[in-house]
């Protein structure tokens, strides 16, 4: 079966045009299409077609059998576009849904991408539907008025029962949420733009070996280990990456998985120091405009400065330079090499709440920092703790 795709972009001219038209052909790869060019009209969107009527028709006469589109299109401009090109229409968000769709590996992932994909594909069938009563041909897309109509209502259908399973997951994952924090064990969540090593990250600091690609997406399902860090216990959780121009429908269907990110009691924003200023600076910018929606305040983010072994000192300092507008503190490392990763793990003992921090004298385990011992112990013992320790050793608190 051929699946070669054009590509389309209407919409204003900027700097960044490029790389965004560079990720949309990488997008357009992994959902499984071969694109054989890009068309390129500046200007706004045709409310109709998407298009002028010149470049709609140089685009009619062209041989392929995909056109996906950068932006979101309307049921008309859907409808429109198939009735003309008479191949099939997509959009990028559909592109994203059939991403998800090959990578999504545990129920609620599936769930949640069939949900999105269900709300998005709705307005285009109840134009169908209203186009089949007014008795107009539907081209390819087939049936007719009965046909379109039962599609429609069984896709409503199929919205409310996907609704109610991720909502009894979403009261699940909840109490699970609720179940740590009584039990005083701090959750730290990676989050950041998409291929920036989250998931690299990840392996590093629970030992564990997820599936690595570096390709847009590899994670949709969250991933959440514990760890101990010289006595502290700590949930380090894996998140699905962010992507600029990231659609609502996603953020709204990902709610459940992305409530991992907004209950964190400490969120790793991780970012890709390797890429160039001007993509650094919008995806730290896209990542932080979604975490903003979440209702995440800054207070609670740990910038960490990722793949610092491909880049020179000078390249680190200009990056270094605009994560300070946003924060006063970040970690640059490696994930590939571990350099960086002690002191990134020095900062989570330091930074999640749950636990109070003894300075032992003399040293008693625990952390060694300058020849002096730090001891975590968990809030709701640490009064029995002082007690018991005040007859054996001096110990002070520090946190």
């Amino acid at each position: 079966m051929r699946n070669r795709a054009l590509l389309a972009y209407v919409g204003p001219k900027d700097k960044s045009l490029a790389r965004r038209l560079n990720e949309f052909r990488v997008l357009a790869e992994l959902a499984g299409y071969e694109p054989i060019d890009v068309v390129v009209q500046y200007g706004e969107p045709d409310s109709r077609f998407y298009f002028g009527s010149g470049k709609l028709k140089e685009i009619a006469g062209r041989d392929f059998d995909v056109l996906i589109t950068y932006h979101g299109l309307s049921p008309l401009q859907m409808y429109n576009l198939r009735s003309t090109t008479r191949a099939e229409v997509l959009d990028r968000v559909m592109v994203i849904l059939k991403i998800f769709e090959k990578r999504a590996g545990n129920i609620e992932s599936k769930l949640q991408i069939e949900l999105a994909s269900l709300r998005y594909q709705l307005p285009i069938l109840k134009e169908y539907v209203r186009r089949a009563k007014m008795g107009e041909q539907l081209g390819f897309m087939g049936a007719g008025e009965y046909a379109i109509d039962s599609l429609y209502r069984h896709t409503v259908r199929r919205i409310a029962t996907i609704k109610r399973k991720l909502d009894l997951m979403r009261a699940n994952r909840t109490s699970l949420i609720k179940k740590r924090r009584d039990l005083g064990v701090p959750e730290v969540v990676l989050t950041g733009y998409t291929s920036v090593g989250k998931t690299t990250l990840f392996n590093r600091l629970t030992a564990e070996h997820k599936y690595v690609d570096g390709k847009p997406f590899a994670t949709l399902d969250t991933y959440s280990r514990r760890i101990s860090l010289w006595g502290k216990e700590l949930i380090i959780t894996d998140t699905i990456g962010f992507i600029e121009d990231l659609p609502p429908v996603l953020i709204e269907s990902f709610y459940s998985t992305l409530e991992e990110v907004s209950q964190a009691d400490l969120i790793l924003l991780v970012a890709d120091v390797s890429d160039d200023v001007d993509s650094f600076t919008r995806e730290l910018q896209t990542s932080l405009d979604v975490l903003s929606t979440l209702g995440v305040y800054r207070e609670r983010i740990l910038p960490v400065l990722n793949k610092v072994d491909r880049v020179s000192a000078i390249e680190l300092i200009a990056k270094a330079y605009i994560v300070r507008k946003y924060f006063d503190v970040f970690v640059p490392v490696s994930a590939m090499t571990g350099f960086g990763i002690t002191t990134l793990k020095i900062l989570l003992f330091w930074r999640t709440p749950g636990y109070a921090i003894y300075e032992a004298r003399p040293p008693a385990g625990g952390l060694i920092l300058d020849g002096k011992s730090y001891i975590p112990v968990k809030v709701g013992e640490a009064e029995s703790f002082e007690r018991e320790a005040s007859l054996y050793t001096n110990l002070r608190r520090v946190l």
